[in-house]
């Protein structure tokens, strides 16, 4: 017997999605860079956010950002995408999700989870039908060849506790490159303040 899946999404589902949406694809990540070694991951756990750039954020954090980051499965949200600017999208968010960015003149680049064989760039968020988009921002910071990591309001905590499990397939292929991540609250890594963060010498 077949357990239900993670947030009522079915393989079937991943399958079209990322059909229709890899005949859209004009851009991927490898079209985007970042020239830093460091990099400020930022999700809804918090209100507030340190001011630092670049800063990649889920749309639900509802700020200004570098690079707004998402695997959503569901049609979007109106209050959580309203702003332009840049989005790194998985081949498995619903097909009104590019639409609704290309509508607010934002750009699309897209990456697809490693478990679907395609030829797009790779990035790990969960696993099949329990991707989440804050662990494929790390994810996207460590491909962009950051060396030090800062979550806020990265917790996976709540109703966000079904991502945890996937917390270890994310960072670990991250420390054994030697890239540090650490934590403003200190739920998912080593606490540390903005300002010392900040000085961290690289």
């Amino acid at each position: 017997m077949s357990s239900e899946p993670f947030d009522n999404i079915t393989s079937e589902l991943v399958k079209t999605y990322s059909e229709i949406n890899i005949q859209n694809v004009k851009n991927t990540i490898d079209d985007l860079s970042f020239n830093t070694k460091k990099i400020l991951v930022c999700g809804r756990g918090e209100n507030t956010h340190p001011n630092f750039t670049p800063r990649f954020a889920t749309p639900s954090t509802m700020m200004k950002s570098d690079l707004y980051v998402t695997v959503d499965h569901h049609p979007p949200k109106k209050e959580y995408f309203t702003m332009s600017g840049k989005y790194a999208l998985s081949l498995i968010v619903h097909p009104e999700v590019p639409k609704k960015i290309l509508d607010l003149s934002g750009e699309i680049f897209w990456f697809s989870p490693q478990y679907l064989k395609n030829e797009l760039p790779k990035i790990i968020a969960g696993i099949h039908t329990n991707d989440n988009s804050g662990l494929a921002a790390i994810s996207l910071a460590h491909y962009f060849k950051a060396k030090s990591i800062l979550l806020s309001g990265i917790k996976l905590n709540d109703r966000y506790k079904k991502f945890l499990k996937n917390k270890e397939l994310v960072f670990e292929p991250i420390l054994l490159d030697k890239t540090k991540i650490f934590s403003l609250d200190g739920t998912l890594a080593e606490k540390i303040s903005f300002s010392d963060w900040s000085k961290i010498d690289l």
